[in-house]
């Protein structure tokens, strides 16, 4: 799956985490540390949900002694 370059980095409050999309599976999961909500994650993710036809499911969370919320690819 070729990725455009502007679907490859996921911008929250100005800090831009690199996500490489070919390589999150159906399943994968990643850890984002952030104090956005959720509910702003997904907002942030809508460009690449539609993008690159994926589906999302995001969840705060406490890991590494960070908060932030994990991503998971669920389609």
């Amino acid at each position: 799956m070729e990725v455009p370059n502007d679907l490859q980095v996921l911008n929250l409050f100005g800090a831009e985490y690199f996500i490489d999309w070919t390589r999150l599976a159906r399943g994968c999961s990643f850890f984002v540390p952030t104090t956005a909500t959720a509910k702003q994650v997904i907002q942030a993710l809508k460009p690449h949900t539609k993008g690159l036809n994926v589906e999302f499911e995001v969840r705060a969370r406490c890991e590494y002694g960070r908060y932030g919320v994990r991503v998971w690819r669920v389609f």
